[in-house]
């Protein structure tokens, strides 16, 4: 078959992250589709031929597309959309139809799952709604199209069927050891040129997985309590080559949830990075509670040049409403020892939530004041589809929830 794997446009010109655990829009990044490109080898080397273009990072927008595509008979194309920018990231459903009516469009929104259903009802253009685990989906999900099977044999999607009637399979495909996963399709980007991380200084970047999920239980996030499917050290220390070979790539970010939950790991990437002689310096993200002191030493001689933690508040109260199982003393000695060990933080604050008052938002900005990490995120409760926190909030009738993008 032939398949068009798409990194949609910018909005407005701004670039936008579209990975399953994290969406945004934001002039600080433009990251490497990590999912997509990893989606092109597996389909590829199930003998479909793909197409890959990536909109946003060489910001082309859909006339350049249409412009592109107008010409290719695409059996297929397929997308990850940002659920904040639904109405302009699904106009690529619009696009595909037209230059091919019996295009079948697939479009997955890790955000927007639980409302798949009211969304292919909404966009009349989109056929298939990925809900399932995407790497382990898809595979099944195209093997089925290019035989003409039946889509009710395929777990994990939502889609439209003869006469138009909407249909839901929740049964989960076996999720595909990330270890058997084919290295992303780096071959198919033109350059690593535009790709950069917080200033277009950290360049040549990508984005790439440890692993994927998390088994910890925090009450507003999309991801809590999902299985950790990780791959070992050998792997990740070959994709690192691979980007150094192909693109000269000197900056990656492991975009894990917590890329320190396999402390053996993570000392033994540090130490492949060292041995290989692979000169590449990265980021990643962590809870305070899966770092000691002398791991985060072995970290930053690995290359380790900034940690992302999710403290989210300096109140023990908050903390323990989040669900979030670890202490304010833990979070304080994390920093400590990051800074000991000569790696910048990004400290990330959720305010807003269950509790919160005067004495709490204090107690966070002392917390804040007494660690002084170098750069500060900061964001207000919301109520993401299928967290606890927003089970909680509809159950309470704290707000109302309409349709498709309305807030709750």
């Amino acid at each position: 078959m032939n398949i068009l794997l798409i990194n949609l446009p910018r909005y407005k010109s701004i670039p936008v992250t579209r990975e399953e655990r994290c969406e945004f829009i934001s002039k600080s990044r433009v990251d490497t589709p990590a999912t997509l490109l990893i989606m092109a080898s597996l389909l590829r080397d199930k003998g479909h031929k793909i197409e890959f273009i990536d909109a946003n990072a060489f910001d082309l927008d859909y006339e350049d597309i249409s412009e592109r595509t107008i010409n290719k008979k695409n059996d297929c194309v397929i997308f990850s959309f940002n659920s904040q920018i639904i109405d302009h990231d699904l106009e690529i459903c619009n696009i595909a139809k037209k230059t091919n009516p019996s295009c079948i469009t697939i479009g997955y929104s890790w955000y927007a799952r639980y409302y798949a259903k009211e969304i292919l009802t909404e966009y009349s253009n989109l056929d298939v709604y990925i809900i399932g685990s995407t790497l382990s989906v898809v595979g099944n999900l195209i093997e089925c199209i290019s035989e003409n099977g039946n889509l009710d044999d395929v777990g994990g999607i939502v889609y439209r069927s003869k006469g138009n009637i909407i249909k839901i399979n929740n049964t989960a495909d076996s999720e595909i050891k990330f270890n058997n996963l084919p290295m992303p399709a780096y071959d198919l980007l033109p350059s690593f040129k535009p790709y950069y991380l917080i200033d277009p200084f950290i360049s040549p970047y990508a984005l790439l997985y440890a692993g994927k999920g998390c088994p910890f239980g925090c009450m507003y996030c999309n991801v809590a309590k999902t299985k950790y499917n990780g791959r070992s050290a050998d792997n990740i220390i070959k994709e690192l080559k691979m980007l150094k070979k192909m693109g000269n790539v000197k900056y990656v970010w492991f975009f894990d949830e917590s890329f320190t939950i396999n402390r053996k790991r993570v000392v033994d990437v540090c130490e492949g990075i060292l041995e290989e002689d692979i000169n590449i310096k990265w980021f990643c993200d962590s809870r305070v509670d899966l770092v000691d002191e002398e791991l985060l030493k072995i970290m930053r001689k690995g290359g380790c040049i900034g940690i992302s933690y999710g403290v989210e508040s300096g109140s023990q109260k908050i903390l323990n409403n989040m669900n979030k199982g670890n202490t304010v003393e833990q979070a304080k000695n994390a920093l400590i020892w990051t800074r000991k060990a000569h790696i910048p933080i990004q400290l990330n604050l959720i305010l807003g939530f269950i509790g919160e008052d005067v004495e709490t938002l204090k107690e966070t900005e002392s917390f804040v004041r007494a660690t002084l990490p170098e750069t500060l995120q900061i964001g207000i409760i919301n109520a993401k589809p299928g967290t606890e926190f927003t089970k909680l909030a509809i159950e309470n009738k704290w707000a109302e929830r309409g349709g498709v993008g309305k807030k709750i």
